[in-house]
């Protein structure tokens, strides 16, 4: 096997992505460090990949989108957004469902790569920018949504996780609460690891106040029917198995929140009396219940469509420099934790 990008990078100390920007002379990276790639590059006796080279020169019009569970109503509005921008381009997309499963999404990559896509829309199962090495060198665009990459910037769309559970968990704690339970299924990915470090920090600067923290694996946060199964098993288990429970949940996503609603409903808990309820994401179904929900709406159509335009963007001037986008979440505030914001 020859040398890749990878051991380069390692030798360098640095990232795939700055490799491949430094030999494709693609993109802006500081002289003295490409200088570096380069001897790197001489030492190791890297050899440039002229198949990756004509791949480059022979893309077709298709882009890629790769997201971890197109049965989550968040990746599906969000699927929708990138294919109407593309279909303004006349772009078709070939949509990837990995389930967080790094070896499928290996998989997919080279799918994509092998299909000359002319750019990649991926919500990376890992913030480990290695996983992301075979678009890099073969020169692919790559565009990151809703998960982080790790070491040089990648083009990216994020949600202001920090900001959202910040505020939620905070309009729970101006009504009183003081045990509040996070419910996040798992942490290995960006947003649920966000969330609950702003629920800790906010807990953490009030007095008295404790978080009772509830996590899953991630095989059991995989699809709409798992993750609420396990949502209602872990809010159960907070619920009866402790002797002072929590007053307020907040969740890290929808289908948590609906878990966590049907495990109230079972214990006979009602909302904001009983226990008191925020999460991310706004499903429809919040704002028609008896008891509506507090929720930090993601704004799904700008994600997508933002994603799709910085991929056309890298992919019509690939000397662009990487830009990141954060977008704030829409706060909508309801009954379920006592009946509007107190400080509005």
């Amino acid at each position: 096997m020859g040398v890749t990008y990878a051991d380069i990078a390692k030798r360098c100390g640095v990232s795939t992505a700055t490799v491949s920007r430094v030999l494709a002379g693609s993109g802006f990276v500081r002289s003295e460090l490409a200088e570096r790639v380069r001897g790197a590059a001489i030492d190791l006796g890297y050899r440039h990949n002229q198949a990756a080279r004509t791949l480059r020169r022979n893309r077709s019009d298709t882009i890629g989108l790769v997201i971890s569970d197109v049965e989550q109503p968040f990746f599906a509005s969000i699927a929708r957004a990138v294919e109407d921008e593309a279909a303004a381009q006349d772009r078709p997309v070939l949509l990837c469902n990995t389930d967080e499963d790094l070896e499928r999404e290996r998989m997919y990559l080279n799918l994509l790569i092998e299909e000359r896509v002319a750019g990649v829309i991926v919500a990376p199962s890992t913030e480990d920018p290695e996983a992301l090495a075979p678009l890099f060198e073969a020169g692919i665009p790559t565009v990151a949504v809703d998960r982080r990459i790790s070491g040089d910037p990648v083009p990216a769309v994020l949600v202001d996780n920090i900001a959202g559970a910040r505020a939620l968990v905070g309009d729970l704690l101006a009504h009183g609460h003081r045990r509040i339970a996070a419910v996040t299924g798992t942490t290995e990915g960006t947003p649920s690891r966000e969330r609950l470090e702003a629920c800790r920090a906010i807990i953490s600067e009030t007095s008295g106040a404790r978080l009772y923290e509830a996590e899953g694996k991630l095989r059991d946060a995989i699809g709409v029917n798992h993750t609420i199964e396990l949502a209602c098993r872990l809010a159960t288990e907070l619920m009866t198995d402790r002797h002072e429970p929590p007053t307020a949940f907040f969740c890290a996503n929808g289908i948590l929140t609906q878990g966590v609603l049907q495990a109230l409903r079972r214990l006979g808990r009602r909302m904001p009396s009983d226990v008191a309820l925020v999460g991310f994401d706004d499903l429809p179904l919040f704002s028609i219940l008896e008891t509506t929900i507090t929720a930090a709406a993601q704004p799904t159509e700008t994600i997508g469509r933002r994603a799709a335009q910085l991929l056309f963007r890298a992919i019509d001037d690939p000397d662009a420099p990487p830009e990141i986008v954060i977008v704030p979440p829409e706060l909508r505030w309801r009954d379920s934790c006592g009946g509007g914001h107190p400080s509005s």
